[in-house]
């Protein structure tokens, strides 16, 4: 489970940081700076679910919170540009609530 949460993380941060880019070209090709300017703020948020991703492996519930957070941010920041890293994101999020810790078992003789 581990390894989907930081796969679908991965996907989603990449297709995230190509929809950053996307609509932070456009938004200076068209002299649109509120537009320029959440695009770059949705390509960091793709970077750092990248990282969440990663994070999950040690600290489940709270990296989940926060990929769910950068798909919902992600998708009313940049619209339909970020739907497949919104999916990707979202899938990873949920997933990684269902992350179950090891338990330490002490053996007794």
């Amino acid at each position: 489970m581990k390894i989907w949460v930081a796969v679908l993380a991965i996907l989603g941060g990449l297709a995230g940081l190509a929809s950053g880019f996307l609509v932070t070209a456009f938004g200076v090709g068209f002299s649109e700076n509120e537009m320029a300017d959440s695009g770059a703020a949705v390509f960091w948020v793709s970077f750092f679910s990248i990282f969440f991703g990663f994070l999950s492996w040690k600290f489940p519930k709270i990296s989940g919170i926060l990929l769910l957070v950068c798909a919902v941010y992600g998708f009313f920041e940049n619209g339909l540009f970020f739907t497949v890293a919104f999916i990707f994101l979202f899938i990873a999020g949920i997933l990684s609530f269902l992350i179950k810790k090891k338990e330490n078992v002490t053996a007794t003789a």
